[in-house]
């Protein structure tokens, strides 16, 4: 979404082609359709070619803020309804710019909160009730438009979505109120009223979109009255990092519930599925007959449905999520799978794997000694899932190592150097098995960091590193085997390269010691680079300006061009301030400030690029 953030390159891209016009469908290259993976659009891509095989769409109601329309907004819907899902979403812009730059805001109104035109909470509200009556208008218009035999109610059963971005007009982004305390509640009431409004008129599904940093900009953070509803978050670069970020933190206190990342030109979405627990369980053999679990959904809205797949007859889950097994199962293990849904359409998927009569071996599986203490050494072994006492019966190991019937591990006295390995079987009185294994290590000396390093080759004559090792018994000598020529170590392990090395990769090895009889390896690599070369930046070719300034307010511009890596800066002419919020490389946000009473006309930003080279670009004020 990002208004004229990510979608307003390809918005311009459209404007100097003059493709405005109706909404045309083209088919989308890719992978196999996804019920959880779709796409947002508004009008910035009216007369696009928009995919028509994907899961879901979502469409915006508004032409870039409040008491707006998309012109192409019955065409995209159109084209929602033709997803996999078949069941239009809608997002609606949002903003609260005060009495002050807002030629809506309420002066008399009486519902729901008395507003006599003050800049004021109540006000706030009133403005974020009305915007979501004129955006849940345009979609019911949008409905009507395209033959909806029930316009409304088609409305109301769709999910929207509330666009939260400091893009657009906000009290606490305003040179006229600020960043202050009464403005950040302003705000938020805004927001509060859009979605009470909507919740008036039937929505049941509301979800809002933003960063936790721009929400935090405007809102200063969510207070104990917001609802908590879903949150839908942008700025992830491809479909595996959206995939991961689902259990990202929330906003709101609700569920992130969806993830938006570029996809094919246009902004793509991946809808977060439901999450059940837990996913698996033990029980001894004995206990299999009577065995049951309860799956437990989370991020769901309303009641939940479990469809099982697989996994039938040994393990069933009935429609509630709970599990039970068929009868009294031989040891192994059993999984079912299935699919979870709630009543407002949000889906899941479940998997539950019980292991029937396994003994299951627990910490410690492992150890290490120094080598004079290795005649001592004992440990005891542990498992979980037994039912009575475990008899342990090793097999391999012995002499050096022994494991009683208990599962005490004990040495056959002081042991060489080296890696030992002890492995049996282990049973309890109710048929419920298992295996065991335990490695020791004996007088192992253990490098740690640093194992490698790097420098330049202008820094090479005062370099130097220190190696570091544990597990040893007193002072540990370093012996060298290979590297000399290029890399000294020490026998203190101090590593010091030759004053000449060309640029490249280098690498010590060697042996380390102490007086006990412990031993041990090191391998140090050292990359050697040339200086980093200075910051190149693409030539920055044609550039120009999409939207116009407005004397007395704040409005978002974008740059399209090229080579504005490095957050450039931009001036225009006195009492006008140009901010940039965005910097893609290809596009340029900006935050344009215009003092009250500046004349209409065409200006010139001039652009200096990180590298210091400038550009100069006009733009209309009007």
């Amino acid at each position: 979404m990002f208004n004229q953030l990510t979608k307003g390159l390809f918005a311009a891209v459209l404007i100097a082609s003059g493709l405005l016009g109706s909404t045309a469908f083209a088919a989308g290259a890719g992978p196999a359709v996804s019920a959880l993976t779709g796409y947002d659009v508004s009008y910035p891509q009216c007369g696009a070619s928009l995919p028509t095989s994907t899961g879901f769409g979502i469409v915006g109601v508004n032409d870039g803020h409040p008491f707006s329309a998309n012109p192409c907004l019955s065409g995209e819907l159109r084209w929602a309804e033709t997803t996999v899902s078949g069941a239009p979403a809608f997002y609606m812009n949002t903003g609260n710019p005060g009495p002050s730059y807002s030629s809506n805001w309420p002066t008399n109104q009486q519902s729901p909160r008395i507003c006599h035109g003050a800049n004021s909470p109540a006000c706030s509200y009133d403005f974020g009730w009305n915007t979501a009556r004129i955006s849940f208008s345009n979609a019911v218009n949008a409905e009507t438009a395209d033959g909806s035999l029930s316009a409304a109610s088609s409305a109301r059963v769709a999910h929207w979505w509330l666009d939260v971005e400091t893009g657009n007009t906000w009290e606490t982004l305003e040179p006229g109120y600020g960043q202050t305390a009464s403005s950040k509640a302003n705000d938020q009431q805004m927001l509060e009223g859009s979605i009470a409004s909507l919740s008036n008129i039937g929505v049941t599904s509301i979800g809002t979109y933003s960063t936790p940093s721009q929400w935090h900009t405007i809102t200063g953070g969510t207070d104990s009255t917001f609802p908590a509803v879903p949150v839908w978050v942008p700025g992830y670069a491809t479909l595996s990092s959206a995939q991961v970020a689902c259990t990202s933190p929330s906003f709101t206190g609700g569920r992130v519930a969806m993830i938006q990342y570029p996809s094919n030109g246009l902004d793509g979405d991946y809808v977060c599925g439901l999450l059940s627990t837990p996913a698996a369980a033990s029980v001894t053999a004995a206990g299999s007959s009577t065995f049951t679990d309860q799956l437990v959904v989370s991020g769901n809205d309303g009641a939940v449905t479990y469809v099982q797949t697989t996994g039938a007859p040994a393990l069933t889950v009935n429609s509630t999520g709970l599990v039970a097994t068929s009868g009294t199962l031989a040891a192994g293990s059993y999984t079912a799978t299935g699919t979870t849904s709630d009543t407002n359409g949000n889906i899941g998927t479940f998997v539950f794997t019980l292991t029937v009569g396994t003994i299951n071996q627990a910490s410690p599986v492992s150890s290490s000694v120094k080598a004079p203490n290795s005649s001592t050494f004992t440990d005891q072994l542990v498992v979980s899932g037994n039912n009575g006492a475990v008899a342990y019966v090793q097999t391999t190991g012995a002499p050096a190592l022994t494991v009683n019937s208990t599962g005490l591990v004990t040495t056959s006295g002081a042991l060489a150097v080296g890696a030992y390995t002890a492995s049996g079987t282990t049973s309890d009185p109710n048929g419920d098995i298992g295996t065991f294994a335990f490695a020791l290590v004996v007088g192992a000396i253990t490098q740690n960091a640093p194992t490698s390093n790097s420098v330049v080759t202008t820094a090479l004559s005062a370099f130097t590193d220190q190696l570091s090792v544990s597990h040893n018994d007193g002072a540990v000598t370093f012996a060298q085997t290979s590297g000399t020529a290029n890399l000294a170590v020490s026998a203190s392990g101090l590593v010091t390269p030759g004053a000449t090395l060309a640029f490249g990769t280098y690498v010590a090895r060697g042996n380390t010691s102490d007086a006990h009889g412990d031993a041990g390896t090191f391998t140090y690599r050292l990359e050697v680079t040339n200086p980093a070369p200075p910051p190149s930046f693409a030539a920055p070719g044609p550039i120009h300006v999409v939207g116009y300034a407005v004397a007395g307010r704040s409005a978002t511009l974008t740059v399209v061009g090229a080579g504005f890596y490095g957050r450039p800066s931009v001036a225009s002419h006195r009492g006008t301030t140009a901010l940039v919020t965005r910097d893609s490389g290809t596009l340029l946000s900006l935050r344009v400030t215009v003092k009250p009473g500046s004349p209409n006309g065409v200006f010139t930003f001039t652009i200096t690029l990180a590298n210091g080279q400038s550009r100069r670009v006009k733009y209309n004020q009007r």
